[in-house]
C-alpha cells in the first residue's frame, strides 16, 4: 500500500495520523514518515497494519525487514553458532 492508501485505511477506521501515533506511542510525524517510507520502524509498521486490519506484508510489501521477527531470527542464529562450536569441541552443548 502507498502512503495515500494507508492514510485512507486509517481514516476508514476513524483514526487520524495523530490518533494512530498516540495509540502506538510515538509522534504522528513518525507514523507518517514510516508510511511514506522515509524512515524504517518495524514496530510502527506492524502497529499500522494491525490498526487497519491487514497483514504487514500487504501494507509494506517493499520492506522485507518488517516481515521477520528479528529477535527470533537473532536467537536462531546464536543457537546455530553455539551448536557449531559444540560440534567442534570449542563450547558447551547447546
Amino acid at each position: 500500500m502507498n502512503y495515500s492508501q494507508i492514510h485512507k485505511a486509517l481514516k476508514d477506521e476513524g483514526l487520524s495520523w495523530a490518533a494512530a501515533g498516540e495509540a502506538i506511542g510515538c509522534t504522528y510525524q513518525h507514523v507518517m514518515n514510516v508510511c511514506a517510507r522515509r524512515v524504517e520502524s518495524p514496530r510502527v509498521a506492524k502497529s499500522i497494519a494491525l490498526l487497519i486490519h491487514k497483514d504487514v506484508a500487504e501494507v509494506f510489501p517493499d520492506k522485507p525487514r518488517y516481515l521477520s521477527d528479528s529477535k527470533k531470527l537473532r536467537q536462531t542464529k546464536i543457537d546455530q553458532a553455539k551448536a557449531r562450536l559444540a560440534e567442534a569441541g570449542l563450547a558447551e552443548s547447546a
